[in-house]
C-alpha cells in the first residue's frame, strides 16, 4: 500500500509517497517538471523487497510551491528528508533532475547514501545556457492559459498531434497542472549565471562530485536520452564500484513505459547491494 504524508523541511512542506515495513529504504527522486507517480509503475515491484520512499520536489506536485526554486534548495531539501523522514542510509535511484540531486548527496553526505541509481542522469559540466527558454516559456503559457489537466492535456495533443501518446499525455497534463510555473521561470531568468543560486544546475559539478562517491553505483543510460558514451565512460573509470546498463530503444522520459530489462537491471542491482 502507498500512503501520501507531509515532512517540513525548514519553512518548506515537501508531500511524499512511501510503503509500508521496515525493510531498507529506497527513496525515488523525479525529474523536472514532474512528480513522484512518475515511479508508480515500478513500486509495487521495488517495494517487495525495500520500503520505499518518493518525495515531491518545492514546487512540484502536491508539495510546497516557494519563492525561491534552484538545484542547491532541492539537495538541501532533499539531505533534511533523508535525516528526518528515511533516518537511516539509504539507496537513491534517481532520474534526470532526481540524479543530478543524488549525485551531489552521495559525494557531499556519504553517511545518508548506501547506494546510488542515475536513470539518464546528465553527467555532463553545466554551461552557461538559454536553450530551456523556448520549451519552458511555452509550457508556462500552456500551464497558466489552460489550467486543468483536461485543459493541458488538449493543449498538448493540439501542439503535437501526430507524435502524442495519450497515455503518458494524462500524466503529463496532471504533472503540469500541479507545477508551479514560477519554477520554469526561474530555469529560465537564470539560465546564463550558473553562479545564481536559482541556476538549475548551480553548485552540481558531476565529474568532481563522483571522485568523491565510495557507495556502488548503476548508470542507467537511455539509449535515445541524454547521456553521452563520453559521460558513461569518464564515470566508469572514476567510480569505485559501478555498472552500466543500456536501456534500448528507450527514451530519456523511460519511466513512462517501464520495461522488463529496466525492472531485471534495477532488482539485480539492488540484490547485490543488499546486506
Amino acid at each position: 500500500m502507498i500512503t501520501e504524508r507531509w515532512h517540513k523541511a525548514g519553512e518548506t512542506r515537501l508531500n511524499y509517497a512511501s510503503t509500508e515495513g521496515n525493510a531498507s529504504p529506497l527513496v525515488l527522486l523525479h525529474g523536472t517538471a514532474n512528480m513522484w507517480q512518475a515511479f508508480q509503475l515500478l513500486i509495487p515491484e521495488l517495494s517487495t523487497r525495500w520500503k520505499v520512499y518518493a518525495p515531491d520536489f518545492r514546487g512540484h506536485g502536491s508539495s510546497m510551491h516557494t519563492m525561491e526554486y534552484g538545484f542547491g534548495y532541492y539537495v538541501e531539501d532533499t539531505v533534511h528528508f533523508l535525516r528526518h523522514a528515511v533516518v537511516e542510509p539509504a539507496v537513491l535511484f534517481g532520474h534526470s533532475l532526481g540524479g543530478r540531486v543524488a549525485t551531489k548527496i552521495a559525494a557531499e553526505y556519504p553517511d545518508l547514501v548506501r547506494g546510488l541509481i542515475l536513470g539518464d542522469s546528465s553527467l555532463k559540466e553545466p554551461v552557461p545556457s538559454d536553450r530551456m527558454r523556448s520549451a519552458f516559456g511555452g509550457l508556462i503559457k500552456v500551464i497558466e492559459e489552460q489550467k486543468t489537466t483536461q485543459n493541458i492535456y488538449k493543449a498538448l495533443k493540439e501542439a503535437d498531434p501526430d507524435g502524442f501518446n495519450p497515455t503518458y499525455g494524462m500524466y503529463r497534463a496532471k504533472s503540469l497542472s500541479k507545477l508551479d510555473p514560477n519554477l520554469l521561470r526561474s530555469i529560465i531568468d537564470n539560465g546564463l549565471d550558473l553562479d545564481s543560486p536559482g541556476n538549475h544546475f548551480h553548485g552540481y559539478h558531476p565529474m568532481e562530485h563522483i571522485k568523491h562517491i565510495k557507495c556502488p553505483v548503476l548508470i542507467l543510460q537511455a539509449e535515445h536520452g541524454m547521456l553521452s558514451e563520453q559521460e558513461v565512460e569518464n564515470a566508469l573509470d572514476t567510480l569505485p564500484e559501478a555498472y552500466h546498463v543500456v536501456l534500448r530503444d528507450a527514451p530519456h522520459e523511460f519511466l513512462t513505459r517501464p520495461s522488463e530489462p529496466l525492472l531485471r537491471a534495477l532488482q539485480s542491482f539492488l540484490e547485490a547491494i543488499r546486506d
